[in-house]
């Protein structure tokens, strides 16, 4: 990749101005010293976004987004840095003095180009098979029958891979793409002789799975007829362009009407998320498969404040759906769970019903977490019984306790009064007992930090002191080069979250390049969104000069308090599972180091 001048980037970044830059996309009313408007990342009907003109920065108060002039085009318009930064020289009139490709310098170069050339040939390939051809036939009678319009298999790129070995592999040859590479994309597989490539899919129809940018970058193909001997659905493995913790199918379609209503709705399956748009439900996702992950829930927060989980009305359906809830009510989401009758999913759902009934009966009355949770316990208890009277009451009350809100408090009560015919008095006084326990395991677990002063970045989330100290810790090692050589050569492994291990390493490359601090830069080298606002949030933290070393000293020592509790969990853990296994000597060993931990615990 051609590299900009460090010169013309500190020149494209003086020149532009970033209240002008935002005022572009969003409606900026000033108040004071800043200017605050409703945020692009994510609903809101409060402005929360803040943008100071004195110090070339945004901050979002609700989502906690936050940059300057070029880290701002790279969200919003989901640009790499030298894309970011051409369009912002374009728009101040300066000169890069490179070409970033052959072609048009606003053309963005991508990694794995020819990864995602080929994926666009083979849908274009796949599509012209099942739309214009005698073999497409069959594929094409069958999605008719299952609901599909042309017009929904074109905006979808649906198409029909040939029952032929070697089909898609020698148009890649043909066009002298790498085979290896291709390979390597999920497209083809080498022979077991080593004498050349066969496809990957054959004789099914393929559903184009797309990036945040609406490359094509993977396929699930489904067979016709239900086999034995085949599996339903065949998806391409994880490549370099296709991560399934990271993809959402229909994500980059989705973004705008998402933005618009606050709302995502989340599918268990991709074709769950085509029926509900058939039926005009224009603001769903999906995972591919059953996992949802963190990535996953941070791109949904971006843009929306309520999370819809609709899956599937078995029982994996159900199970699917309280991960999903868990996970979104973890991530600070408001989730909301749509049900479905037994044994149905949405789209069976739309095809009996319609999709009007779906819209207004299914994801138009959604349940809230307290109501699920009660459902989804009491599927399996009969409460004539009373042992599963007490189990049912003990699994909501562990579950729910600390998460209601006083008035959520007085209807679980009711509704648990109601369904048992336990008395209110006798389910309050559980329920304050619950929150008592919870309380005093959370007291005894989090550790006080006195120099570390939380600040309300972000309204809505809330930070333990663990985090507090790693924050405050990163703002200093952003600003102070020296720091960050102390930190690396005596105190190596500080930091918890993976998020703050993987900038420590990215920081060290930083400072081994550039020498000198400077967040504004390091902040735009990080190609990962959420990195980058974690940089930025701890960038613009306030320090006191004066206490710094204090703080500095008081941060570290937390944090290898921390690692030393840690290490001392683990190694409980062993030691109960060496019991078990009878390894007594081993559990010995580690009934003294656990002893010599805590006493170097204490000594802190």
């Amino acid at each position: 990749m051609t590299k900009i001048p460090e010169e013309t980037i500190e020149e494209v970044r003086a020149k532009t101005d970033i209240v002008d830059l935002i005022g572009e996309y969003v409606q900026l009313t000033r108040r004071g010293k800043n200017w605050f408007g409703l945020c692009p990342f994510h609903g809101e009907s409060t402005p929360s976004f803040s943008v100071s003109e004195d110090k070339q920065l945004f901050h979002c108060f609700g989502c906690g987004a936050s940059g300057n002039a070029i880290t701002f085009v790279m969200d919003i318009e989901n640009y790499p840095f030298t894309e970011a930064v051409s369009k912002l020289a374009d728009r101040s009139g300066i000169e890069l003095g490179v070409e970033l490709n052959s072609g048009s310098a606003n053309v963005r170069k991508v990694e794995n180009q020819s990864m995602i050339e080929a994926h666009k040939l083979a849908a274009n390939f796949y599509s012209h098979l099942l739309l214009n051809t005698e073999e497409g036939e069959k594929a094409l009678s069958y999605l008719e029958q299952r609901g599909f319009l042309r017009e929904h298999i074109e905006k979808y790129g649906i198409g029909w891979s040939l029952d032929d070995r070697e089909v898609l592999s020698q148009l890649l040859q043909r066009k002298k793409f790498d085979m290896k590479e291709m390979e390597q994309a999920g497209l083809c597989i080498m022979k077991n002789d080593g004498t050349g490539y066969f496809d990957r899919f054959r004789g099914r129809i393929m559903f184009p799975l797309h990036d945040d940018s609406g490359n094509v970058v993977a396929f699930s193909g489904r067979i016709i007829k239900d086999s034995k001997d085949e599996a339903k659905y065949l998806n391409s493995p994880e490549t370099p362009i296709f991560e399934k913790g990271r993809l959402l199918y229909n994500f980059h379609n989705a973004r705008l009407n998402v933005r618009k209503t606050g709302k995502v709705i989340l599918f268990e399956g991709f074709m769950d998320t085509i029926a509900a748009e058939r039926a005009g439900i224009m603001n769903s996702v999906a995972v591919m498969g059953t996992s949802l992950s963190d990535t996953h829930l941070t791109k949904l927060k971006r843009i929306a404040n309520q999370l819809i989980i609709c899956c599937d009305g078995d029982n994996a359906g159900w199970e699917a759906a309280r991960r999903f809830a868990i996970l979104a009510d973890q991530k600070g989401l408001d989730a909301q769970i749509a049900l479905l009758p037994e044994k149905i999913d949405p789209d069976d759902y739309i095809s009996t019903y319609g999709g009007e009934a779906f819209a207004t009966k299914i994801i138009g009355s959604p349940h809230s977490y307290m109501s699920f949770t009660l459902a989804y316990y009491k599927r399996s208890k009969n409460l004539s019984h009373e042992n599963d009277v007490l189990q049912y009451i003990h699994e909501v009350m562990e579950e729910l306790a600390s998460k209601v809100s006083p008035v959520e408090r007085d209807l679980l009560i009711r509704q648990l009064n109601a369904e048992t015919g336990i008395s209110a008095e006798a389910l309050k006084e559980q329920h304050t007992k619950i929150i008592g326990k919870l309380a005093q395991k959370e007291k005894s677990t989090e550790p006080s930090i006195q120099a570390v002063q939380p600040i309300e970045l972000a309204r809505n989330r809330k930070t333990n002191s663990v985090e507090r100290a790693e924050r405050f810790l990163l703002c200093h090692l952003l600003n102070d080069g020296n720091l960050f050589d102390r930190i690396r050569d005596e105190h190596q492994e500080l930091f918890n979250r993976e998020e703050y291990v993987t900038i420590f390493v990215k920081l060290a490359a930083f400072y081994e390049e550039h020498k000198s601090p400077d967040f504004h830069r390091f902040a735009e080298s990080i190609d990962d969104r959420e990195l980058r606002k974690i940089v930025m949030e701890a960038a613009m933290l306030e320090r006191d000069p004066g206490f710094a070393e204090q703080e500095i000293h008081d941060c570290i020592h937390h944090l290898k308090k921390h690692h030393v509790t840690l290490k001392i969990d683990m190694m409980m853990h062993e030691s109960k599972e060496a019991e078990k296994m009878k390894d007594y000597t081993r559990a010995l060993e580690l009934a003294r180091e656990i002893i010599q931990l805590r006493k170097s615990l204490s000594a802190m």
